[in-house]
């Protein structure tokens, strides 16, 4: 399940004559994607966070679990 989807960096890979036509469009998409990125960061932060107390969790289930007398049948 992805949580936190990376923003696209904007295309500038135009001929010069196009990118100085749209340097304004073009400069806007930059300041959107870096403003994205830092919502991105903090959300990899949030996931990272979630991801480790999930692990926590489960590595406590797992000692508790290996604490429990495994079943011995009697052998004949």
């Amino acid at each position: 399940m992805i949580r936190c989807v990376p923003p696209e960096v904007p295309f500038t890979d135009l001929p010069d004559a196009v990118l100085a036509e749209y340097r304004t469009e073009i400069a806007a998409e930059f300041e959107t994607y870096f403003a994205a990125v830092s919502s991105h960061i903090a959300c990899l932060d949030t996931e990272r966070s979630r991801a480790l107390s999930e692990a926590r969790v489960a590595t406590e289930a797992y000692s508790a679990f290996l604490n429990i007398p495994s079943a011995q049948k009697d052998l004949p």
